[in-house]
């Protein structure tokens, strides 16, 4: 499995339950969900997960939101720094689609979940 940090990727994010995200609508076929992949290399390839943030279609001002554009996939709206969610990425039909180029960013939106959960678990 060759999905780095910082890939965004698609994956079958159906069935959700609770207060979890989900809208998806399978008779209509949007039930894939969009998301930036925090985890390292090396724990996607042993595990075969990944480690992301949800990604929404739009823009919202907020300090828990980080905003992504990558015009090669498609992708823009804004990572969710609280929605660090684990997926199975072959079970769930995971596809690559695009990846954050600025390093710089991807620094920042990493160090800005590692903050929010360091505070809420320590």
């Amino acid at each position: 499995m060759e999905v780095h940090q910082g890939d965004i990727i698609v994956v079958d994010a159906e069935s959700h339950a609770g207060r979890e995200m989900g809208g998806h609508n399978v008779v209509e076929g949007n039930i894939r969900r969009h998301f930036l992949v925090v985890s390292r290399y090396e724990y996607n390839r042993r595990s075969n997960l990944v480690c992301g943030l949800a990604i929404t279609h739009k823009y919202d001002d907020s300090p828990f939101r980080f905003p992504i554009a990558d015009f090669e996939s498609g992708t823009n709206g804004d990572a969710l720094l609280l929605q660090l969610l684990t997926y199975d990425f072959v079970a769930r039909n995971g596809k690559i689609i695009g990846h954050i180029h600025d390093e710089g960013q991807l620094n920042r939106i990493i160090k800005q979940v590692s903050n929010i959960f360091s505070k809420e678990i320590g």
